[in-house]
């Protein structure tokens, strides 16, 4: 006996996606802070963001992949189905350097826009025209002390710095409000910087930003928040968000 074939095929209908800009996002698989951070601040129904994680090597003063960046970004959506791939580490990107880095991710996903939070974070300090800069990092001195030429080298004075000498992305993620708060107006103190940069996609600043520029009454740019300013700017999204500082209220 023939096996009859009963599937009904229906017409499906479709409406277009209210969506105007896809941001692809490579967490790292130790960050518990950075993902739900950058996601906080996009509009939601206007931006979608696609995220996956990676395991790496931070050792010895050097970043690798435990893959590759191509391995990475092929566990994203397909060619054409996001504007920008971003890489969520700011102190990986300082050990690889900036134009290392964004080759890495042109040759892995070819055709769409690149970022990281310390590129982000070049960009957003020259936004505001910011020449001298207050530095707060969570790191240990090792990697804290690597950002000092990275932003001499790309045109800025440090007025002062300091650290919470956190060795973990866990400790970093349980970082206090008061204890950033603290550590932001000392570095404040005396020198009279343009800008206070704020480093590490796992320090929990993002939803602290407003409230802490209204304290110190300067700019106040951190790894998620300008990681995803130009995400944003790279990909055409250009209307004013409010509640996460002066950068994403201010035009793209």
């Amino acid at each position: 006996m023939e096996e009859q074939n009963s599937t009904r095929i229906f017409e499906g209908l479709t409406s277009p996606s209210k969506v105007v800009a896809r941001i692809g996002l490579i967490l790292l698989s130790t960050d518990e802070v950075g993902g739900d951070a950058f996601v906080s601040i996009m509009p939601k129904d206007r931006v979608s963001v696609f995220t996956t994680r990676t395991a790496y090597d931070h050792s010895g003063g050097g970043f690798s992949l435990a893959t590759s960046f191509a391995d990475v970004a092929d566990t994203l959506p397909p060619a054409g189905r996001f504007d920008v791939l971003a890489f969520s580490c700011t102190s990986g990107t300082v050990a690889l350097g900036m134009k290392s880095l964004l080759s890495q991710l042109a040759k892995a996903r070819p055709g769409v826009n690149y970022t990281s939070p310390a590129v982000a974070g070049v960009a957003a300090l020259r936004q505001f025209k910011a020449q001298r800069i207050a530095l707060l990092t969570p790191y240990e001195p090792r990697v804290h002390r690597s950002f000092l030429p990275f932003f001499r080298e790309n045109g800025f004075e440090i007025t002062a710095d300091g650290t919470f000498a956190k060795s973990t992305d866990a400790e970093i993620g349980e970082l206090r409000r008061e204890s950033i708060f603290s550590a932001a107006k000392a570095l404040m103190r005396h020198t009279a910087p343009d800008a206070l940069f704020i480093s590490c996609t796992a320090t929990p600043v993002v939803p602290y930003i407003d409230s802490l520029e209204r304290e110190i009454g300067v700019p106040v740019v951190s790894s998620s928040q300008a990681m995803a300013w130009d995400a944003l700017r790279l990909a055409g999204f250009r209307d004013p968000i409010a509640g996460f500082g002066r950068l994403l209220a201010s035009p793209r």
